[in-house]
């Protein structure tokens, strides 16, 4: 049966699509006050920053969020696990302050207008990255925690929204708020996890740091090209087109990027399972990751045909106004999450097997071809150009991941 209550697929992808449940709800109230609010110039620039600093937030993880949650299921006592979580988040504090301090005075000095404030004020997302315990919670296979801290975070960041932006010169307050409201949740949680851990030595060290650093760099490497074809294309489009029609395609892209967690989802409920029945039986494993990956394709064609269908309401429910522009980017990347389905099976044997030289490749050709396929027809058609080179993307990424595996095979 493909949805067993008690099967640890169905506890995981409930516990995380809650967690996407909760970012959906959050987005419906606070999207339409922030573009109404800030005007759709302003929307733009402030997910441009998003953008920017959600890329430096792969620095920040470095590829932790690839194994770390293995590894944290494999340690069973308790100071050895707040040992390893501590120079996890050591690492990751340390990068974050690392970043700020380079990136300011480059902001300062080269951005200018509204997008430079809107920057610097963005960066306490990148310290709610380097505490985010994510990678820990999928560890101990208890997600529901995350949902929680995410539920509070959101609602204050709601009620902040409402309380101090009022007009378009309070855009830089957006992300500083949506930072700085889940940081002091992820703060208040290690604080009580390393309390109860009674771990002696939590304090920096640099020794411990180089040591992670080392040890994560291939998985950083390519988290780090996945991200980044996920996570530029509204830097790539900001180069060809005006804040106004940046600010119009951001708003169908916010859509279809919630949507295209779908598919990770599923590698991400299936991978403790999965390995599992590897390592017992090839014949359960083939059999029990076709039967998630049937329904993977089901459950994202639906959603596909659905956005598509419905991409004018949709808008209007974002943006509590009717904007064609918005909607015909959505109806044309709404196939985004189904296409990246295809990739289901090929991941979730990467990642079983620990082919960390094929990940790399992977990652790193479907990048070049993001990048240079987005460049090329931005060029030619704007945003429209950007949709149909996320389109393709999927595809290719599909295709190479398929081949690498079957070359090495």
């Amino acid at each position: 049966m493909v949805l067993d209550i008690k099967s640890i697929f169905t506890r995981n992808f409930i516990n995380l699509s809650l967690n996407q449940a909760v970012n959906i709800i959050a987005t419906l109230i606070y999207t339409p006050i922030l573009f109404q609010t800030l005007g759709d110039e302003n929307f733009g620039l402030i997910h441009l920053a998003f953008s920017i600093l959600t890329l430096y937030a792969i620095f920040v993880r470095f590829g932790y969020d690839f194994n770390a949650p293995v590894k944290i299921a494999k340690i069973y006592d308790k100071q050895e696990e707040a040992s390893y979580v501590n120079r996890i988040i050591n690492l990751r504090v340390f990068l974050s302050l690392i970043l700020l301090l380079t990136s300011i005075p480059i902001i300062l000095i080269f951005v200018e207008g509204n997008l430079n404030k809107i920057l610097i004020f963005s960066f306490t997302i990148l310290i709610s990255e380097s505490l985010n315990p994510l990678f820990f919670f999928q560890g101990k296979n208890k997600i529901l925690p995350q949902v929680i801290l995410n539920f509070f975070s959101k609602s204050i960041y709601i009620i902040l929204i409402l309380l101090f932006i009022s007009g378009s010169n309070d855009a830089y307050l957006a992300n500083f708020f949506y930072g700085i409201s889940i940081s002091i949740f992820y703060i208040i949680y290690w604080i009580t996890y390393f309390k109860k851990s009674a771990i002696r030595n939590i304090g920096f060290s640099i020794r411990k740091t180089i040591f992670s650093f080392k040890e994560n760099f291939v998985f950083f490497t390519s988290s780090a090209f996945a991200h980044f074809s996920l996570n530029s294309a509204l830097i790539l489009l900001s180069l060809f087109v005006s804040d106004k029609e940046l600010g119009r395609f951001t708003l169908a892209y916010k859509i279809v990027f919630i949507l295209r967690m779908v598919p990770v989802f599923f590698v991400q409920s299936v991978l403790q399972q999965a390995s599992k029945s590897f390592i017992s039986s090839k014949e359960e494993y083939k059999v029990y990751t076709n039967r998630y990956f049937k329904f993977g394709l089901l459950i994202t064609f639906f959603i596909s045909i659905l956005s598509c269908f419905f991409s004018d309401l949709i808008i209007y429910i974002f943006a509590h106004e009717k904007i064609n522009y918005s909607s015909n980017i959505l109806s044309l990347m709404s196939f985004i999450p189904f296409l990246a389905m295809l990739n289901f099976k090929n991941l979730v044997f990467i990642l079983v097997n620990d082919l960390k030289s094929i990940l790399n490749t992977a990652t790193f050709w479907t990048l070049i071809f993001m990048i240079s396929s987005s460049l090329i027809l931005c060029k030619i058609n704007g945003g429209i150009g950007l949709a149909y080179a996320l389109l393709a993307t999927e595809i290719f990424s599909f295709l190479i991941h398929y081949f690498l595996i079957k070359k090495n095979g």
